[in-house]
């Protein structure tokens, strides 16, 4: 069975995911200019979790979907980092460095996310990844009504002769597949 493809963007994610969980304290030095703290390094070891997570549930083909809670997760990010800088003085140029990395991994993740095709409806079937991978895409279907706005739930038509997309009234997962 063949690996998965990693796109680069998922591995710059899990490479800044790594880095922020083996080293957080010079992470955190060279954004903030100033030594690091035990709370600082928790919360750089906690982000860099984070990305690791989103880039291993993003290796392979995500689904538009998949990719737009990415995206909601990372510019949900940058918002609370724009608070922190707002509101605490001396973590402002950390706070602001990680607003604007954040920032662009949601441009990046919406850009793919408007390029991702749906996914083949006979997912379910094949080896163990596939199914994960099925899985992935039925959590984030579900998922998708009460993250997403209406206009990101759905892929759109690729520009170069790609497929039309799914209608606005269906779901890119049939009930049949989801076990309903």
């Amino acid at each position: 069975m063949a690996a998965p493809a990693v796109s680069g963007f998922v591995a710059v994610r899990a490479a800044y995911g790594a880095v922020l969980l083996s080293a957080p304290g010079a992470v955190v030095r060279l954004y903030s200019g100033h030594p690091d703290d035990r709370r600082s390094r928790r919360v750089a070891r906690l982000l860099g979790a984070r990305h690791l997570t989103q880039a291993v549930l993003t290796v392979g083909a995500p689904s538009a979907t998949v990719r737009a809670l990415g995206v909601e997760a990372d510019l949900a990010h940058a918002v609370s980092m724009l608070g922190l800088a707002a509101g605490d003085r001396s973590r402002r140029r950390a706070a602001l460095i990680d607003a604007v990395g954040a920032a662009s991994f949601a441009a990046v993740g919406a850009l793919l996310a408007r390029r991702t095709p749906p996914p083949p409806l006979h997912a379910l079937r094949g080896g163990v990844l596939e199914q994960v991978g099925a899985l992935r895409e039925v959590a984030a279907a579900l998922l998708a009504p009460w993250l997403l706005p209406a206009s990101l739930r759905h892929p759109v038509p690729l520009r170069r002769g790609g497929h039309q997309g799914v209608p606005r009234n269906e779901s890119p997962v049939s009930r049949n597949e989801v076990g309903g």
